[in-house]
């Protein structure tokens, strides 16, 4: 019986940019305030968890062996697609679908960091200037949304080798003997 060749990592890939878009849509609808407060930053579960599960999928259709190299291309190929799906969500959203939410997160965004900024002693002559600088332009641009997403792929890069050293498990160079 011959086995479908599935592609694991564009799979899961898929899975995790929806699920990123669903965790990005319930941000959205929460308000600006939901963007810039700590739960935010349970997005980066999401894809970590379905990398994860591709990874042992991957070892699983592999009779529970699967190397380093392996490994790592499909867990690493599942946080690329996820991120670029990610992206251009958060692309179209921000920049056609609602202008002024992304003005407005904006405006969060420099407050936020006026503070952040405030507590580390900064001087106000700094503070004012940073704040100027981020209330510049379109920081969701495509240009500025794909360097973003880029080094959010070296991030994930990393990410990915310390879970393909995880997961890899070498198969025995002499199987064991039948019985």
């Amino acid at each position: 019986m011959e086995k479908k060749r599935t592609d694991v990592g564009l799979t899961y890939g898929l899975i995790s940019g929806l699920a990123s878009v669903i965790f990005g849509l319930m941000l959205y609808l929460g308000g600006v305030k939901w963007f810039v407060h700590p739960i935010a930053y349970a997005g980066f579960v999401i894809p970590i968890a379905i990398a994860v599960l591709a990874g042992l999928k991957q070892k699983k259709l592999n009779e529970g062996y699967i190397d380093f190299a392996a490994t790592l291309k499909v867990v690493f190929t599942t946080f690329v697609i996820g991120t670029v799906i990610s992206t251009l969500f958060n692309y179209v959203l921000f920049n056609f679908i609602d202008v002024p939410f992304r003005e407005a997160l904006t405006q969060e965004t420099a407050e936020k960091a006026q503070q952040m900024m405030q507590k580390f002693g900064a001087n106000q002559e700094q503070i004012d200037k940073a704040a100027e600088d981020m209330m510049k332009g379109n920081n969701y641009s495509f240009s500025k949304q794909m360097l973003g997403a880029a080094f959010f792929c070296i991030f994930w890069f990393v990410v990915s080798v310390i879970i393909a050293a995880i997961i890899k498990k070498k198969r025995p160079e002499f199987p064991a003997a039948a019985q």
